[in-house]
Order: C-alpha cells, then structure tokens, then sequence
C-alpha cells in the first residue's frame, strides 16, 4: 500500500463526454475513500471556463471550478469524447503543458490521448485511444508510440480507450496507490455473486496479475462463504496451505491477516445489502455471518464510522 494517503484527482470534462466512462473513473475512487479510514482522498470536476458541459447522452453537469493550469500535485484525469479534433487548438495545447508541468500524473480517457497528443506531451511516448480512433490516431500522430493494449502508463501518462478499459485502468490505479485489497473490494463495487465475478474477471481476478494463484484461490472460497464463514484454518484446508503459510501470505501480498480481510469483505456486503434493500439489521447479520444484530452493528460502526440508520438515511 502507498505511505502516501493523500490523493487529488480533478477531472477534467469536455463537451460530448461519456457519462459511462466518468463513473468508471470516478465510482471506484469513491469506494476507496468510504472504506479507508483516514484515507485523504479527494476529486473535484473542472472545466475550460467553469461552465456546464453537456455529456453524449445530454446530461448537463455543473463543474466544482474553472480549469486552472498551474495547480500543483494533483492526479489530473482528461475525459473527453467525440468532439475532441474540434476542442484541439493552441489556447488548449499550452493550458494542458502547463497543467502536465505541474501534475502529479496526467490521465487521459476515452478520447482524451488525441488532446495530450496534439499539445505534443506524448512524442515520444506509448499511449493508447478509444478503439474506433486507434487508426485515426496513429496516422495523425506519427511520433507517439501507438498501443492496443486497454490501458498504456508511459512516464507521468496513462492512455485508456473506452468505459471498459476505464474502469480496468482506475482499479489499476486503486492497486498503486492504496495496494491491492482496495482495488479488491472496489472491483466488487457493483457485482457481488461469486460465479459471476469469475465470469467477467472482476472481484479476486482482478488481482491476477500480481496475486499468487493460492491468494487467488483463498479469496474466492472467502466469497463463496460469506453467510457461515470459515475458520483461518478451515480456510487454508481448503486450499491446501498451512495456517501458517496462509497468514504469511496475506501479510505479504495484502497487508492484513486473512481473518481481517474476510472481516471487510463480510462488512462490505452488509453495507450493500443496506444500501440497495429493506432487510433488518437482523436479516443483514445473518446473511452476512455475524452473529447478531448488535454484532454486526459494532463491527460495522468502528470501520465505517457509521451506522446502519445512517446509512439508509443517505448521511455516510
């Protein structure tokens, strides 16, 4: 996990953008700051000249401020869409060097690569675009290092193509700055049946790159018994490691104890469950395996800092 917990990310959103990819980008970042206590994450939504930009689909969005080049530090995420050969032109080429200047890191999706490429900030370098500009991209831009790959880091830069690769390319991000745990529970975000996470390669798959296959496997069978949860030991018999060698593994590779991250998991699921359904607390312990209704609410209060009322109420 990063030894730096403080994060600004500032989208900055052009006329005719994807409302699908802005979610995928921004959904999982506020995930991580629900559930990582003390985490200093924090997003703001700018544009050019602090206007409302319209979305592809028509959906009108009032930005938090007006664009400004010479912020320091932030994490800034271009997301444009259709339009962006028209929205290409000097004033915005020198504001995007300015901004690259003095970002932490510059995050161009969707169409985005086509600006950064056309202030000349990727000569030189490997990016990516939405597929259905690759072509056009490549033969516009003949010093970039043109990639099919669903998301490109190159230097300061990372290229992402469309909504998909946008949500493949956040929860990559989540895994650098926050470790892997986090970019776990946030590939969960919106899919929780343990089948169907394997079907789409979300939930432990998501770790397939960098997590040990016996990790991998530990996870799963976590997911799979969330309403009767297993021992430590009844855990690592199941995927044929000691109790030893299991802690070991999740010290390493997640930063935790297995038994706590089996813990997190069962408390996202009861946060879920009472967001998004009317079930009693009671329902929710049982379905979740705790052992009660004020167990339950304990565990859940000390890691989100708030409680079930709370939450139904719309105030954490």
């Amino acid at each position: 996990m990063s030894s730096s917990f403080s994060q600004k990310f500032e989208f900055l959103l052009f006329s005719g953008f994807s409302n699908m990819v802005l979610a995928n980008a921004l959904e999982p970042l506020r995930d991580v700051k629900l559930r990582a206590n003390g985490a200093e994450l924090s997003w703001q939504i700018s544009t050019l000249d602090g206007a409302p930009v319209t979305s592809s689909s028509g959906i009108q969005i009032t930005p938090d401020s007006v664009f400004d080049p010479t912020r320091k530090r932030r994490r800034l995420v271009i997301v444009s869409g259709y339009r962006m050969r028209e929205q290409t032109g000097p004033g915005l080429s020198s504001a995007l060097r300015v901004a690259s200047r003095n970002a932490a890191q510059v995050i161009a999706v969707d169409t985005g690569a086509w600006l950064l490429a056309s202030a000349g900030l990727l000569d030189g370098q490997s990016a990516t675009i939405h597929w259905q500009e690759l072509d056009a991209f490549e033969e516009s831009f003949p010093k970039v290092e043109v990639s099919q790959a669903r998301f490109v880091r190159s230097g300061r830069y990372v290229t992402c193509g469309g909504a998909s690769t946008t949500l493949d390319m956040t929860l990559d991000q989540i895994q650098s700055l926050f470790g892997s745990a986090a970019a776990f529970d946030a590939s969960t975000m919106f899919v929780y049946d343990p089948e169907r996470q394997t079907d789409i390669q979300r939930g432990a798959d998501k770790l397939r790159e960098t997590g040990s296959p016996k990790l991998l496997q530990a996870i799963n069978v976590m997911t799979e018994n969330i309403e009767t949860p297993l021992t430590t030991f009844e855990l690592a018999d199941k995927v044929s490691m000691s109790e030893r060698t299991l802690n070991r593994t999740f010290q390493r590779e997640l930063g935790m104890t297995p038994g706590r991250y089996y813990k997190l998991f069962r408390l996202q699921r009861a946060r879920h469950l009472a967001l998004e359904t009317q079930q009693t607390v009671e329902q929710i312990a049982l379905r979740c395996g705790f052992s009660s209704a004020s167990s339950l609410g304990r565990s859940f209060a000390a890691e989100f800092g708030a409680t079930f009322r709370d939450i139904r109420k719309g105030r954490a």
